[in-house]
Order: C-alpha cells, then structure tokens, then sequence
C-alpha cells in the first residue's frame, strides 16, 4: 500500500516524548491561543515552508510567521525536536496540510490541549487525486488550487483571530492571488512550447498528480511508490520497461533527495536528460525561495528538458 510521507515516530520515540512533554509545559505558560493583545501581531506556525512563504503573503506585517520544518527538508525525512514545542506553544494559528503529509502534528497539538492553537488544515474539502487508491496531498502543485482554497481559506482564518485586519487580509489575499494567476498563465505559455507527445514525466516520488493533471501531463511512473523504502530490482526493471515503451525523454527528481536511483533509471532506459533539481514539499535557496519561484522554476526545468 502507498503511504504518504509521514515522520517516522517509531524510530523516534525518545524526541517525540520529549517533544510531547515540553509542548504541553510551554502550553500551560503560554498565554491563551487565538487572543493576541491589542496592536500584537498574531504569530502563525506552518507546517513547511511552501504553506509559511504562503501565509505570510497573506497575512503580510500582521502576523509573524514561521516554518515547523526548515527549507530543504520535505515532511519525509523529517523529525520532531524539541523546539516545536516552544513554536506551538506560542501560535494562534498552526497552519498544516492534512491528507497524511503532516500528521505528525497530531500528537503535539494533542498534548498541548487547552492551550493549543486555532488549527487550519488547508487540504479540508479540496477533492483528492488518488494514486494506487490513496489519496494525495500535493493540491498546492496545481496553482488554481492555491488561488481558490488555500489562499481564501488562510484569510478567513486570520480574520477570525484578528477582526480588526480582516479589510487588510482580502486585499493581500486578493493581491496574491492575481500573483498566482499570473505565473499560472505564464507557466502554461511555457509548457505549451512543448510538443504533446513530450509531456510526460517520470518522477521520483508521487508529488505530481495534481500539477500533471493542471498543466496536461502524463505521469508515465515513479521511482518510489513509498518515500524511504527503495524500490525492489524487479520493481525498477518493471518501470524501465515503462518509460522506454512510453518514450519518455527525461527523468525528474528532487533537490531534497539522492540523485541515484533517479541517474540509474536514466541509464538503465537509455534517457540522457536527469533533472535533479525540482521543488515541491520544501522551498530551496534563490531563486526557489517563494512558492511563485518555486512553481516558476519548476516549469522552466521541466520545459527546458522536455521541449
């Protein structure tokens, strides 16, 4: 069965403990969540650094926000530390996904209880692609899915906790959004330069549904069905046999990740083209420093490849 990344709490359960233990000390510290005082700027936690970049165009100089999970660091490989609990433990709003991309959340905001922050989880209602009968979580790949429900759905709930800055939450959401369309438009003008039977992509792990789906690709297959377990040799053969019928002009993988299971099913397929410097659940150093340049980058990667 497919599984989403998820953080490793059996490998872990000295930190998670830890983590537990100081969340719920900071918490009953902590002054109450979602009641900042007059002129205070609210304080938002996000899950990563996609949804904070996100937020923060939002919320503009009302909130202060920040990222559980540093850039560079997708929600597969990461660990909850200790410092969490002091980030939680301060938030009005905690920003997070859902659909299995950040559950590791749960047994923090648990063991904060009463004094745990308001909760947003931006994939709530947005219908899911499902691949192998899972569900996925990577809706922010397809910018309409940002414009439509994560943006307005991020400035209901800052308006919620701060009344005052309702009028200037819609209009840096509204703001942000004809940001979004616009290198939403872009990027299809970019990818119409190539040829249609060249857009298809191999990736290495499953986070291209809904960008595939948006701007008319293919997923022909990926490297790991399930992120942090390799494919077996009969698995990988299977997928070479895959792509080379499909033609597939390049293989695409994340900066995040080992580039060798990614170079070595290049070889075996006889593709020449491996791209190994994507974006999707972290954002990177410049210019994949925001989600904008990020998508930006992206497609200027893949088109680059495949035109």
């Amino acid at each position: 069965m497919r599984t989403w990344p998820r953080v490793r709490f059996g490998l872990t359960r000295p930190i998670v403990a830890l983590v537990i233990a100081e969340t719920a000390l900071a918490a009953a510290c902590a002054p109450q969540a979602g009641s900042p005082s007059e002129g205070a700027s609210l304080k938002v936690v996000a899950t990563t650094t996609v949804f904070a970049d996100i937020v923060r165009n939002v919320a503009g100089d009302r909130a202060t926000v920040i990222s559980i999970i540093p850039a560079g660091a997708g929600p597969e490989d990461y660990e909850p530390k200790p410092d969490d609990a002091r980030k939680l433990a301060d938030a009005d709003l905690i920003v997070s996904n859902g659909v299995g991309l950040d559950d590791f959340l749960d047994q923090l905001i648990e063991a904060a209880g009463e004094g745990a922050a308001t909760r947003l989880v931006l994939g709530e209602g947005i219908p899911t692609i499902a691949v192998d009968g899972e569900p996925n979580p990577h809706f922010w790949l397809d910018p309409n899915l940002v414009a439509t429900h994560y943006v307005p759905a991020i400035s209901a709930a800052l308006a919620k906790l701060d009344p005052s800055g309702a009028a200037t939450f819609t209009t840096n959401a509204n703001a942000y959004v004809a940001q979004v369309n616009a290198m939403d438009t872009a990027n299809k003008a970019k990818i119409e330069t190539i040829p249609v039977a060249n857009r298809k992509l191999v990736t290495f792990h499953d986070a291209f549904p809904y960008f595939a789906a948006h701007y008319g690709f293919d997923v022909v297959g990926v490297i790991l069905a399930n992120v942090g377990q390799e494919p077996a040799a009969s698995e990988l053969a299977a997928l070479v046999e895959t792509v080379r019928a499909a033609h597939v002009k390049a293989v695409f993988s994340e900066a995040q990740f080992s580039p060798e299971l990614a170079k070595t099913l290049a070889e075996e397929a006889g593709i020449t083209t491996v791209v190994t410097t994507l974006y999707n659940d972290t954002l990177g150093p410049p210019p994949t420093d925001s989600y904008l340049r990020m998508m930006e980058w992206n497609v200027d990667e893949i088109v680059k490849a495949l035109r």
